[in-house]
């Protein structure tokens, strides 16, 4: 069985430490114990460009407003390249692909219930528009509110 470098004595002692990346831990200081860590770094950087690509293209269909809100409680920034680590922009992309769904039940309801409905559930939330939604929770709880309408209405 082959060792990462710094899982061996002389690797520790050369100052290398396993890191994390996704689930698969690799050499931190260098690459002369694992012949695959190059590749290993490719794949990462390739899943970093390749996940930010797919949060931006949701930036329209989500608006500015959920857009910018889930980057800042997700991930702490403003822009999704700001954003090095992989396991961060899946949970941010999931995020926004939620966002995506929920936006489609809410317009799926007001296509039941009426434009008017999400004013009076947008007043009710103290919100002037749907720009000014700007996370999940309150997302749902306009879909959840919509939705009750439409139920409501069809008895």
């Amino acid at each position: 069985m082959k060792l990462f470098g710094w899982a061996t004595p002389e690797g520790w002692r050369q100052g290398l430490r396993p890191e994390r990346v996704g689930a698969v831990a690799t050499n931190s200081g260098s690459m002369s114990g694992d012949p695959d860590w190059s590749k290993n770094q490719r794949n990462t950087e390739a899943d970093l460009v390749d996940l930010v690509r797919q949060i931006e293209a949701l930036e329209k269909a989500i608006g500015k407003g959920l857009y910018r809100g889930l980057l800042k409680a997700v991930a702490r920034v403003w822009k999704p390249n700001q954003v090095q680590n992989v396991a961060v922009l899946r949970k941010l992309l999931a995020h926004m692909q939620a966002a995506e769904r929920g936006l489609q039940r809410m317009e799926a309801a007001v296509g039941r219930t009426g434009p008017e409905a999400l004013a009076r559930v947008l007043e009710s939330l103290k919100l002037d528009s749907l720009e000014r939604v700007d996370g999940l929770e309150t997302l749902k709880e306009i879909v959840l509110k919509l939705e009750a309408g439409a139920a409501e209405a069809n008895r």
